[in-house]
């Protein structure tokens, strides 16, 4: 992988966000990476007119500093390389920019945005900065432990659908973390003809990735009744993997990406770490991070 190994993570102060740290190491433990604390200070209306009083602005600055180093020191051993960095602005914004500057390789996100704690739910910190970086995204919504993780990573597909970037990128992190892959298709039960053209999908895309050396099962759920992301969650619940990839898609219309409730349910409910893939601008030359787009189903 062309990385430089590096793993930026937005602390809060809030206890998701600390919690997080514990999902950084973990990965940066698979790949011997620096990890890149960074802390946002918001500017609201009322923090605007006090940066403007003298000294406020470094103050702010200060305490967030000790804070960030207290948090390294309580979590990270001298062995472990952590590097820390305090922005002030929106925090999407900051965090984007600190990602083109840095190129990591991961961008952890937990959830935070005035949730309360019987809630989870997407904030637009969270949606901005999986919307307007090309550095992988990872959220972690929910309370699955680093301790528990299994080494595989859980692939829900939708094969009515290109997959390229959404196969690319497991290819890439299952070599990368010598993890395994489970390609899950969650479909109606429709006509038989669907049938043996999902069978014959699943298998060319089990056959890509053993060529790949990777191990890969596939599953095919046929269910009419519960949502995909329900079945995709219960699964992560029982498993435990270390990874779920996800694929968004562009709504033709706009330039954004589209999280449509099946992804947003997925990131939300979801007890693993999500990474959510969008379909990369065709005007690039190439994605900073992925330099190949494998294609196995042509589609």
């Amino acid at each position: 992988l062309h990385m430089k190994n590096k793993i930026l993570v937005p602390v809060d102060f809030e206890q998701q966000s600390i919690s997080n740290l514990q999902w950084a190491k973990y990965f940066a433990a698979y790949s011997k990476s620096q990890i890149i604390l960074c802390h946002i200070i918001e500017e609201s209306g009322f923090l605007k007119r006090m940066f403007k009083q003298e000294n406020f602005e470094q103050k702010v600055k200060k305490e967030a500093m000790e804070l960030l180093k207290e948090i390294c020191d309580q979590n990270f051993t001298n062995g472990e390389s952590c590097h820390i960095t305090i922005e002030k602005g929106k925090p999407y914004e900051e965090i984007v920019d600190l990602a083109d500057e840095f190129e990591p390789h991961l961008i952890l996100l937990g959830k935070n945005e005035n949730s309360t704690k019987s809630k989870r739910y997407l904030g637009s910190n969270t949606l901005h900065v999986i919307n307007e970086t090309d550095y992988p995204v990872i959220t972690i919504y929910g309370n699955q432990s680093p301790e528990k993780a299994k080494p595989f990573i859980l692939l829900p597909l939708d094969l009515n659908k290109s997959i390229s970037e959404q196969t690319t990128v497991a290819v890439e992190f299952a070599k990368y973390f010598n993890a395994s892959v489970k390609a899950v298709n969650v479909c109606k039960e429709d006509s038989i003809s669907d049938k043996s053209e999902t069978l014959v999908k699943m298998n060319k895309l089990k056959k890509f990735f053993e060529q790949n050396n990777i191990i890969c099962e596939t599953d095919i759920i046929y269910e009419n009744v519960k949502n995909p992301a329900e079945i995709v969650n219960k699964i992560a619940d029982d498993l435990n993997p270390m990874l779920v990839i996800i694929m968004l898609r562009e709504e033709s219309n706009f330039k954004n990406f589209f999280i449509g409730s099946i992804a947003q349910d997925i990131i939300e409910k979801c007890n693993a770490p999500v990474m959510s893939v969008k379909p990369w601008n065709e005007e690039v030359e190439e994605n900073p991070f992925f330099r190949i787009i494998y294609n196995p189903l042509n589609l």
